[in-house]
């Protein structure tokens, strides 16, 4: 299950990169949980060629964030983050300070929730 959540998280990152076929293989095996004969027979082929497929677009997925490290960022991009929410959640700031925290936080969380979507 926790190859299948990373595959898709690498697919959200990287997906672009790919080849069309490769794109919508990941996608049916990793976003819409299908089987590799579901995918063959939604995409006339082979079980084995879906299967390769999957395995030659997962193996340069792993490379591009070998070499990227996009994921492993915003994994402690989003700690520092929660972090700094935690710090100063009971902090007491003036209003406007409080204000101006809490809109920063916002924003910062708007974006993520966009990266989320790539």
């Amino acid at each position: 299950m926790e190859r299948i959540f990373e595959l898709g998280s690498l697919l959200d990152a990287y997906g672009a990169l790919l080849t069309e076929r490769q794109r919508s293989i990941v996608d049916q095996y990793a976003n819409e949980n299908c089987s590799l004969a579901e995918i063959a027979e939604r995409e006339g082929i082979s079980r084995q060629g879906v299967r390769d497929t999957l395995l030659r677009a997962e193996t340069q997925l792993h490379t591009l964030e070998s070499a990227l490290g996009l994921l492993k960022k915003q994994a402690q991009q989003r700690a520092v983050l929660s972090a700094m929410e935690r710090r100063f959640h009971d902090v007491e700031l003036q209003p406007l300070d409080r204000d101006a925290f809490d809109g920063y936080l916002l924003t910062l969380n708007e974006i993520w929730e966009d990266e989320d979507g790539i």
